[in-house]
């Protein structure tokens, strides 16, 4: 038997806390009798014999393997398995162009609304992916844009297609969308029908901030709109999975955000929203401001909210950009991969979605795509690799190399330690 080169252990406080990056297991014990075991590490024929309880534990949850266990490997091949997985995952974005203009935003807001020539070869790219790549399941998310601008066009028809022939073949089919909220009310009345089961919304900091970023004619709060609409929406499903994501700057958020939120958002519906942080990506590294972040998201879960204090990958690949089965696809039918750059304004990079339904790809586009971007000295000798699995693979093709826990607020000990004191509180 050997140790995980992949085991975390530290200290703080009273406690000392264990973490397994490759099999995400994780506890915390009195800091006296962990740094007794800790010293038995080395000495591992010694801990079973003075130690059983101990050592059957850390073997159970992967901190302990056996000496012919190459983690690397696993690791290798679990990232080939997610690559290659047949769950396809596809975003269509119906149009550019978005109700709300937001200084931060990458995308230019043209004027574009999805053809009926593109919503057709869509429907057979659905056919195709169905009969012919044999998928497992599809999972559509609709982006923009805007993309509830247009529901009546292009959702709600595509939706009902894709549906009905995912019924036919036997396989699951999901619906969400990446929208701001506004146009919410245009689709109540086909959540089930359409098997809409998530919604990922933006604030943009607390009500000051986002309605100065966020406006609508004759729309006097887009803070208090899309929030009462949110509310609206779980009154009637109550199952659906609503992401409250927050875009913050180091000024734009401060703890009164729980109770401008608390103000629209009914308490037996709380629980249907996970608060996730996001920082604006043009905003300076602050360490600083990781501890006031902390105190914000406590303060949500304790109203009755989920939270996501920490988002390590948990399906071993970096992005699901990196995924073979899972595709965006513009309103004018050019294909890319990355949804977050300036590839959905260029029509020349990625491919083309062909009248047949199929994708023609310029110069092994979505091969490159698929590169494990780990594979690299300092990655394969990093303990946080199962919980990293290397750079964005964008970023990658393009030629940078950075480290992404290096340019997080966050520190990986704090959100370690953070992580197993908050499942040990709920527990």
């Amino acid at each position: 038997m050997k140790a995980s080169n992949y085991n975390f252990v530290f200290f703080e406080s009273d406690w000392g806390y264990w973490f397994n990056s490759l099999s995400f297991r994780y506890f915390r014990i009195s800091r006296g009798v962990s740094e007794k075991l800790v010293s038995f590490m080395d000495q591992l024929d010694e801990m079973e014999q003075y130690a059983p309880a101990f050592y059957k534990k850390l073997h159970e949850n992967g901190f302990i393997i056996e000496d012919e266990v190459d983690e690397l490997s696993l690791i290798q091949d679990r990232c080939d398995k997610a690559i290659l997985s047949k769950d396809y995952f596809l975003v269509v974005l119906p149009t550019l162009n978005c109700n709300f203009k937001c200084w931060y935003c990458i995308q230019d807001h043209i004027p574009s609304k999805m053809s009926q020539t593109v919503i057709d070869a869509l429907k057979r790219h659905v056919d195709y992916m169905i009969h012919e790549e044999k998928i497992e399941s599809l999972t559509v998310d609709w982006f923009g844009g805007e993309p509830l601008m247009y529901y009546e066009d292009v959702v709600r028809p595509l939706s009902v297609y894709m549906k009905a022939v995912c019924d036919e073949a036997g396989i699951s089919f999901r619906n969400g969308a990446t929208t701001n909220g506004y146009f919410l009310p245009k689709l109540l009345d086909d959540l089930y029908e359409l098997n809409f089961y998530q919604f990922q919304i933006t604030l943009d900091g607390d009500k000051e901030f986002h309605d100065g970023v966020k406006f609508q004619k004759n729309c006097h709060s887009a803070f208090e709109t899309v929030l009462s609409k949110i509310n609206d929406m779980l009154n009637i499903k109550k199952d659906v999975n609503m992401i409250l994501r927050i875009n913050y700057t180091h000024s734009n958020l401060s703890m009164k955000i729980v109770e401008e939120v608390n103000k629209f958002i009914a308490p037996e519906n709380r629980k249907s929203i996970t608060i996730t942080p996001k920082k604006v990506w043009q905003e300076a590294i602050d360490k600083s401001f990781e501890f006031p972040l902390r105190e914000i998201l406590d303060s949500f879960w304790q109203h009755g909210y989920k939270v996501e204090r920490w988002s390590p990958i948990v399906n071993y690949i970096p992005c699901y950009a990196n995924r073979k089965y899972y595709n965006a696809i513009c309103h004018d039918g050019h294909v890319v991969k990355c949804t977050a750059c300036d590839d959905l304004h260029e029509p020349s990079s990625g491919g083309q979605l062909l009248e047949n339904g199929r994708i023609a790809w310029n110069d092994d586009f979505d091969v490159k795509y698929q590169s494990k971007t780990f594979e690299n000295p300092t990655c394969l000798g990093c303990k946080c690799l199962p919980i990293c699995m290397g750079r964005c693979p964008r970023d990658f093709l393009a030629g940078s190399n950075y480290c992404k826990f290096q340019s997080s607020d966050f520190d990986l000990k704090n959100s370690i330690v953070d992580l197993i004191d908050f499942a040990y509180e709920k527990s």
